[in-house]
């Protein structure tokens, strides 16, 4: 569709003009105009004993389609060894649901992975299913669905399927009233790695149809004032178009420095 070509050009073209390196990069990596190990240099002197780092270094890795990166591999044995005793990949002191929503974040890039080991995710399943309550999900809770439908897309676990029919309903009911704006339920759509969720009545070309209406005509997604502030929002609208309809060739985009 043209419309999307346009969508995406605007994207791309505001984080190059916005964007730092890193962020230029990553942008160059999902236009497929630079090489993801370019990209994931960026990320080498990351201190991965840091569990907001090494967080954002998994992101990153699976956001640019890199979980056989050697760096990718060192971050997820970590992330695997630090793994708390009841399946979590959070300690006790942060409370439950912050490691409900750590688990699911993280367990999902995990079973995305080509190296997760069986027990590991299995436990981390348990963990999730074992506190899974519709109650998560109850006023619009988007992180809390996001969460359990990233992990439970992507992992093999006896509970997948009733969890994903909670989070498919209540994020199209959070569509429906507005609570969650178009970028926010496509993001969901990309953590499944899917064009659809179960539970949801929520159409690909629904979902474009509204990103295309939320893109700002700067070409930039996000509502902050500075829009150096809607770079990461702006990557993440470039990365939902690109996975709704797919990748189309963009003609513009200063080499990444």
């Amino acid at each position: 569709m043209s419309g999307t070509r346009g969508a995406q050009g605007r994207a791309f073209d505001f984080v190059i003009a916005r964007g730092d390196g890193p962020a230029r990069r990553r942008a160059q990596v999902l236009a497929g105009a630079c090489d993801p190990e370019r990209a994931l240099a960026d990320l080498a002197r990351a201190e991965l004993s840091d569990p907001s780092a090494l967080a954002r270094v998994l992101w990153i890795c699976e956001e640019l389609r890199a979980l056989r990166a050697p760096l990718a591999r060192r971050a997820l044995a970590l992330l695997e060894a630090d793994q708390a005793p009841d399946g979590a990949f959070a300690p006790p002191d942060q409370g439950l649901e912050a490691r409900l929503q750590r688990t699911g974040e993280l367990g999902g890039i995990l079973a995305r992975s080509p190296f997760g080991r069986p027990e590991c995710l299995d436990a981390a399943g348990d963990f999730l299913a074992g506190h899974f309550t519709p109650d998560l999900f109850q006023d619009f809770q988007w992180r809390n669905i996001a969460a359990y439908t990233h992990f439970f897309a992507n992992a093999l676990h006896e509970a997948a399927d009733e969890v994903l029919q909670w989070c498919g309903r209540e994020l199209e009911r959070g569509f429906r009233a507005q609570a969650f704006d178009p970028l926010a339920a496509a993001r969901v759509f990309v953590l499944c790695d899917a064009h659809g969720v179960p539970g949801a009545q929520l159409e690909r070309e629904e979902l474009l149809l509204g990103l295309w209406t939320q893109q700002s005509p700067d070409g930039g997604f996000g509502d902050a004032a500075d829009p150096a502030e809607r770079v990461e929002a702006t990557l993440q609208g470039l990365r939902a178009l690109i996975f709704l309809e797919g990748r189309v060739a963009l003609d513009s985009g200063a080499p990444a420095r």
